[in-house]
């Protein structure tokens, strides 16, 4: 019977000693999952002595993911990329991790003359890095481009330096410096929005008149009354989608209101019978007067990623691998599969589908599949725009224009390189590489470019232009540039 006793308490014994282990060995794993940058370094080091004896620290950063866990909060990050050297050769290893596994190693070839990075040169960690950084700035979570927390490990004035990144009490992008070795913060910066807005230049002005200033306008519309401009009222360095907006003006800009619709806008305009059209992130919708009642056109479940349109109102949308074309006002629509991953999509004033590819060929629908536009000389075009029957392309740092109706290619002699091509109706927009705006037409011989000069915009982030009888409108964005937290 003791015996018995005893053999049941060893059991016991033995049972709760396996499972502290096994509770141990999981938190012990579910606590590494998420590295400090310190932790990253050892691990990595270890890895990549495994490879070269001699091999030394040169860089690190965290990786944005989307596996949720802290996002940097505690100072942790899932994912981790190290530079490693052979110092005086120019043998480079990346190693990368993952939830606290090595899941890549790869040889590269550096510079000869990177700095190593010592072990002893880290004596703060970043969540004691990340903590100086919020009580001096207030540092926040990035919610764009880097999401969370994020640290980088670099040699920055010959010194090791460990960069915080995140945002302020603005929501501006910013980066804190901060010596490892010391605690002490060497430099801190944020990303601050320069420019955009509404430009206007009234018909017998050359003074440009700025409307909106500091917003993302990202499209601008009118007809021979009305204006619609759309964008972003507080764009972030890498998000224009914050607080969108869309406005109608019926002065040509004078005064504004706001409809009321407030998903991101794709495109916007007015047709012949000055109806407003508005393609949202999933949608097509027309504005009817005086009343604004929005009437729906066309409603998709996913997200329109292109879209395009001609005077006469033909319209060609781009969504999930689907092409929807319509020659009616949106009354009848056809449905037609996107032949291969597509840059842009164009529809002509005849009902002609074109699409420009993500590897630059040109596409024109037929009855029965797509045929591929031979270029000139087999070069492949940087843009494409189609203004009634007639595809523009830059091809090679030329314009050329075909004509769809007699299969006809011709190349048109410019004063001026043009680098971008912006397409309002039937009016063709040209800007030149140092920021100069031309009126495009061929005149009365197809063979005949006629530039009209309209504005210089040096230094501008062009989106949209406009021209009617009243003057010339012009859709900015910030530019973002660093700049010293005061």
């Amino acid at each position: 019977m003791r015996n018995k006793k005893t053999f049941f308490y060893i059991v016991i014994i033995l049972t709760i000693v396996s499972s502290i282990f096994f509770v141990g060995f999981k938190d012990k794993n579910a606590n590494n999952e998420e590295l400090t940058l310190k932790e990253t370094v050892v691990l990595g080091i270890n890895t990549a002595k495994k490879w070269n004896e001699n091999a030394k620290l040169t860089k690190l950063t965290s990786n944005d993911e989307k596996r949720g866990g802290t996002r940097g909060d505690t100072g942790r990050r899932y994912d981790w990329n190290l530079f490693f050297i052979v110092p005086g050769t120019d043998k480079q290893l990346l190693v990368g991790i993952s939830k606290g596994v090595i899941d890549l190693e790869q040889e590269l070839i550096g510079p000869k003359d990177a700095i190593a990075i010592e072990l002893d040169d880290l004596k703060f960690d970043s969540p004691e890095l990340l903590k100086i950084a919020k009580n001096r700035y207030n540092l926040r979570k990035g919610e764009d481009w880097a999401t969370g927390y994020h640290f980088t490990l670099d040699i920055i004035g010959d010194k090791p330096t460990v960069t915080v990144f995140g945002i302020d009490k603005d929501d501006l992008f910013t980066r804190v410096n901060i010596d490892p070795k010391s605690g002490k913060i060497t430099g801190a910066i944020h990303k601050v929005p320069e420019g955009g807005g509404l430009i206007s230049i009234r018909a017998g002005s050359n003074t440009p008149k700025i409307s909106k200033k500091g917003m993302a306008i990202k499209g601008i519309s009118g007809n021979s009354d009305s204006l619609v401009a759309w964008g972003d009222q507080k764009p972030r360095a890498f998000n224009s989608a914050v607080q969108p907006f869309i406005e109608l003006s019926n002065n040509n800009g004078e005064s504004w209101n706001r409809l009321n619709i407030h998903q991101s806008i794709v495109n916007a305009w007015f047709n012949s019978n000055n109806q407003l059209y508005v393609a949202t992130e999933s949608e097509l919708v027309r504005i009817k007067e005086p009343e604004d009642k929005i009437e729906s056109i066309l409603k998709l479940k996913t997200q329109i990623e292109g879209i395009d349109y001609t005077p006469n109102n033909n319209i060609a949308i781009l969504s999930n691998g689907y092409i929807y074309t319509t020659i009616d006002d949106g009354k009848n629509w056809s449905k037609t599969t996107e032949p291969e991953p597509v840059m842009s999509l164009q529809i002509s004033n005849s009902g002609s589908l074109i699409v420009f590819t993500n590897d630059r060929k040109v596409l024109l629908k037929n009855d029965e599949g797509w045929d591929v536009l031979k270029i000139p000389n087999e070069k492949k075009p940087s843009v494409l725009k189609v203004i009634n029957d007639d595809l523009y392309l830059i091809i090679d740092n030329e314009l050329w224009v075909h004509n769809l109706k007699d299969n006809r290619w011709s190349k048109l002699e410019t004063n001026t390189l043009i680098s971008r091509l912006i397409k309002k109706g039937n009016n063709l927009f040209g800007i030149s590489e140092e920021g100069t705006i031309y009126l495009i037409d061929l005149g009365a011989d197809s063979n005949e470019l006629i530039e009209n000069r309209l504005f210089s915009i040096q230094d501008k982030i062009v989106l949209d232009i406009e021209n009617n009888k009243t003057g010339l409108f012009i859709a900015t964005t910030p530019d973002y540039i660093w700049e010293e937290i005061k």
